[in-house]
């Protein structure tokens, strides 16, 4: 209802500045002060920064200017604005911040000016080249700040989330450690002797066994029976027993 009001009086407004031209007017006559777009740029800033504390997001950031009109006139009288995030604040293409123009607290236009946030953050990058598969030490990496943008919660900001795992590829010096990468290493290798537990009808039969595959704790993988050499499928235990999964 808002928007359609202020739709309304710019309507209104330029109704009447189409009949002032009519009558030998020019759109400088009816609008003769010219607005600080300075004043409205740092309160469009103003409201983001305000909307970025009020959500509790502490991470640094900065704002660049996108788009503002070059030039805004309006009648005489106070000018002020009332800003609106009507799609929040972007970390991904441009952040739109509407700002309703009122004059002696009259609506007058709205005007659409965008902004892109810049948010940074303090994630780990690998301090040397550290190889897929490789477990990765505290030596391997470091914390840097960098853009994160809308992707943040894909990189990685604490110790204990890293050291241990391994990496699904390959990555060079300062490149970022993304949560997408990381792994748990595989607490079994293919071709290593197992403990092979079948259970029965509540029994549990151990039998020497051979892992034809590689994985972690609970994936299922093929595993060789070493005495009758027939192949089955099981749920590794732990690093050295798999249980047969029965069909």
């Amino acid at each position: 209802m808002r928007r359609l009001c202020l739709l309304f009086t710019a309507i209104c407004f330029w109704a009447a500045a189409s009949v002032a031209c009519a009558y030998g007017k020019t759109a400088a006559d009816l609008y003769p002060q010219e607005v600080s777009l300075e004043d409205m740029q740092q309160e469009a800033i103003a409201f983001i920064d305000e909307t970025m504390r009020m959500s509790g997001d502490t991470r640094r950031y900065t704002v660049e200017k996108v788009s503002i009109p070059r030039i805004l006139r309006a009648p005489e009288g106070a000018v002020s604005f009332v800003p609106s995030l009507p799609y929040g604040v972007r970390f991904w293409g441009n952040t739109a911040v509407y700002m309703d123009v009122l004059v002696d607290g009259v609506p007058f236009r709205t005007i659409k000016c965008q902004f892109k946030v810049h948010v940074f953050d303090r994630v780990a990058v690998a301090a040397r080249p550290i190889v897929a598969g490789q477990p990765i030490s505290a030596s391997d990496y470091r914390f840097d700040e960098q853009e994160v943008g809308a992707r943040g919660q894909n990189f990685l900001t604490e110790q204990d989330e890293i050291v241990g795992k391994v990496l699904s590829r390959s990555v060079s010096i300062g490149s970022p450690l993304l949560r997408t990468l990381l792994k748990t290493p595989n607490i079994l290798k293919a071709g290593a002797p197992v403990t092979l537990i079948s259970r029965v009808n509540g029994v549990a039969v151990k039998i020497d066994g051979i892992a034809l595959e590689a994985g972690h704790v609970g994936d299922i993988i093929r595993v060789k029976n070493a005495t009758s050499k027939k192949v089955l499928r099981g749920r590794i235990v732990d690093e050295a027993t798999v249980e047969i999964v029965h069909n």
